[in-house]
């Protein structure tokens, strides 16, 4: 048994994956699937990665873990800062690069952190 359980975790883990993350051959509601190009998603990489070194940078931004996701130009930042200037700044860079068409602001700011 204490070898059982191993393997049988080893062989449902790609399963797993699959219905965490999304399958592109699957089209059960609630699972997400991309049907952007490579070129787009390289495109929407750059964006994220362009906006995480100005979150880098700036010194009221930088010590907090801010996550970033694009898809089509579109940005959605989240996460936990200590003030609300923590948050109107990544707002505003994230803004102000270059390929954003918008930004859905999901940041919570607690001023206990």
């Amino acid at each position: 048994m204490r070898v059982l359980l191993p393997i049988l975790l080893v062989l449902m883990l790609p399963a797993c994956t699959s219905i965490l993350l999304g399958d592109a051959s699957t089209t059960e509601p609630g699972l997400s699937t991309d049907d952007r190009s490579s070129a787009e998603v390289a495109a929407d990489n750059a964006i994220s990665a362009a906006i995480r070194q100005k979150l880098g940078a700036d010194p009221a931004v930088k010590r907090y873990a801010i996550g970033i996701s694009t898809i089509d130009g579109h940005v959605t930042l989240r996460g936990t800062v200590g003030s609300f200037a923590a948050r109107d700044g990544a707002v505003r860079i994230a803004s102000g690069t270059d390929g954003v068409k918008s930004v859905r602001n999901r940041i919570v700011v607690n001023t206990n952190y």
